[in-house]
């Protein structure tokens, strides 16, 4: 992500914890926010820790003098979890994400990752992209992912967004290869994250690689199957008590929807999984981290489930993903919502 592209919306002079409720939703302000900022000479009237997790920035943003410290606890306490995985780290079950190309050699990464090409020499293999990186640490991380002790395979498709046909077709061929994958490896990937949508005519042909995939005992989360049961939530702990809230976007949305048929009763099922306010590897060095703000992300929620049901399976190998499922829409209920706990998942 080029830091001139970010850098040309304008920040508010005094910038507050409702920064992020001023923003439209899904502008690239709305998710670059502070990042590689100097806000040294800018007023920034935050008064906890708390609300400066309500904002997105990076490792290379300049807070004020004494907010930095803050700023500096804040991203390293959004590499913990709220999933409660009681030690649980994924250990000795191999998990894959597809997307664009990411530096391999960061530290969350480094030696600890297979990187497969899936286009080889396809000139758009060169440029590197966020997304990937967020996906790929949210569920396999060292310190910040939810299974941190799994194995992670990460097929690389080259990073052409531009045409969205072409860049399913090449997810598709990312199942191949992991179809293939699995054929030839002894110890084969289990969990499939793909956090990007297909176009219309390539479901078919997905969902078909994604049975085979299954008849391997390999599972696939996308964005579609994902969306059937799960839905993100902001969760962030206040007074030693974890709380949970809609954002701001999901809320519209449920207002906009309530009316459809059959909508509420489907919003009602679902198990929300606190994805919010975490801090994943950034595509800017080897060191480099990006704290996300309170917006809730499908992107992000889908590699947070399948953390989870990498751990899951490192103490069942043989739980069905159907089962995992029932299991989660059947932890605790926090208010209104259905949040997911692995503890729960597993002690039923």
């Amino acid at each position: 992500m080029s830091k001139d592209l970010i850098r040309f919306f304008d920040l508010p002079q005094c910038i507050t914890a409702d920064y992020y409720d001023s923003i439209e939703s899904f502008t690239r302000e709305a998710i670059w926010q502070l990042c590689y900022r100097d806000l040294s000479n800018r007023r920034v009237c935050i008064s906890s820790d708390a609300e400066l997790s309500e904002l997105c920035f990076n490792s290379q943003t300049v807070f004020p003098r004494q907010l930095q410290e803050a700023a500096d606890r804040v991203l390293e306490a959004g590499k913990k979890n709220l999933l409660h995985t009681d030690g649980l780290a994924g250990k000795g079950v191999k998990v894959a994400v597809i997307d664009r190309p990411i530096n391999k050699n960061h530290i969350e990464f480094k030696d600890r990752i297979e990187y497969i090409e899936v286009i080889p020499d396809n000139p758009d293999n060169e440029w590197q992209d966020f997304h990937g990186m967020t996906c790929a640490g949210f569920l396999a991380g060292s310190t910040c992912g939810t299974a941190p002790e799994s194995e992670l395979v990460y097929f690389a498709v080259p990073n052409r967004m531009v045409d969205y046909e072409i860049y399913s077709g090449y997810q598709l061929e990312a199942l191949k290869k992991v179809i293939e994958y699995n054929r030839n490896n002894s110890n084969p990937i289990r969990v499939v994250s793909l956090s990007a949508p297909f176009s219309e005519s390539y479901i078919v042909r997905k969902n078909e690689l994604a049975n085979e995939l299954l008849s391997m005992g390999c599972v696939l989360i996308d964005a579609m199957t994902f969306g059937l049961s799960f839905e993100g939530i902001d969760g962030f702990v206040k007074d030693d008590r974890a709380v949970y809230k809609l954002n701001k976007w999901q809320i519209e949305n449920y207002e906009r929807n309530k009316n459809r048929p059959g909508f509420v009763t489907y919003f009602n099922s679902l198990c929300f999984v606190p994805s919010s306010r975490r801090t994943s590897p950034g595509d800017d060095g080897d060191n480099d981290y990006i704290h996300w703000s309170k917006a809730v992300s499908k992107s992000w929620t889908i590699p947070h489930i399948a953390g989870a049901y990498a751990c899951c399976l490192s103490v069942n190998p043989n739980m069905k993903y159907d089962d995992f499922i029932l299991r989660s829409k059947r932890c605790p209920k926090h208010g209104d919502y259905t949040v997911f706990d692995l503890r729960a998942v597993l002690h039923q």
